[in-house]
């Protein structure tokens, strides 16, 4: 797709969004319950309610475009490697939801043969949009106001801010932050950990095990487009193959090569430092 067509369809999901996630917001205090899907993730009527309204206005603005959302009761990831699809996540930080936290969102990503080229991530609890559409076209929002680049990246903080999620803390996070020692450590849920890394509040969010492709393809596309790098925790870039998992093995987003080099020089000498046969605790499962 080119780059016309994305900063056009970019602008038409925009509102989608905002309405999506504001139907979400709305029901966060109704005392709707949650219930458990398979996968042992949660699920409230926000979830649902905001799948309807990005499914049915995706395949309306862009009725060539094949639709893939988190709350499809069939999913089929194959078609991420080879053709152009349109990745939802209707409801980012659900837990963070159901606990009347305001660090969730929707995530709109487009994602064409395998590589997410553009995304948008609106955290309607905080009115805080973000969305790119290529290579330094990465965007903040403000509700009727006009969208302003995000900024490139700032000379390096002395100590960076590194982000990790509110609700996953395992092992491999505890050793990797210490290894980044002397760092400043905040804890939040959702994808707005890429939006703030991408608008430099934040220098790298570490993620050191398994997420699902809703969960990181639009926040990847702002990193990758406000001049910063995702990166697998082996030093690879993060694509979206024909896994029928539809899994990303860990990764890590940073503002800069450097900082993200830092992050995996930790990695590596952790795993080196283990005896043999623990190397796969520091490793994504």
């Amino acid at each position: 797709m080119d780059l016309r067509r994305r900063r056009h369809l970019i602008a038409e999901l925009i509102p989608l969004a905002r309405s999506a996630g504001d139907a979400a917001s709305a029901l966060q205090h109704s005392g709707t319950r949650a219930r458990t899907k398979v996968d042992m993730s949660p699920v409230t009527a926000a979830d649902l309610a905001s799948h309807q309204i990005l499914r049915a206005g995706c395949r309306c603005l862009a009725p060539d475009i094949p639709v893939l959302s988190e709350e499809d009761t069939t999913l089929e990831f194959g078609a991420l490697a080879a053709e152009t699809v349109l990745l939802l996540d209707p409801l980012d930080g659900t837990k963070e939801f159901i606990d009347g936290r305001d660090d969730f969102t929707v995530n709109i990503a487009l994602v064409e043969a395998g590589v997410p080229t553009a995304g948008l991530v609106y955290a309607p609890a905080v009115d805080r949009l973000f969305f790119s559409y290529g290579k330094q076209r990465a965007f903040t929002q403000a509700l009727a106001a006009t969208p302003r680049p995000l900024p490139q990246p700032p000379h390096p903080r002395p100590e960076p801010i590194v982000l990790v999620s509110r609700s996953h803390r395992d092992e491999r996070t505890e050793q990797l932050l210490q290894a980044l020692k002397p760092c400043e450590v905040r804890h939040l849920g959702s994808s707005l950990k890429f939006a703030l890394v991408a608008a430099g509040e934040a220098d790298i969010y570490l993620r050191p095990w398994p997420m699902m492709v809703w969960d990181c393809a639009a926040g990847q596309a702002i990193v990758e487009a406000a001049g910063g790098v995702v990166l697998g925790l082996d030093g690879s870039k993060v694509n979206y193959g024909p896994s029928e998992a539809g899994r990303v093995e860990g990764l890590v987003a940073a503002r800069t090569t450097g900082l993200a080099a830092r992050v995996l020089a930790a990695s590596k000498n952790l795993r080196a430092s283990l005896p043999a046969g623990d190397a796969h605790r520091l490793s994504p499962t």
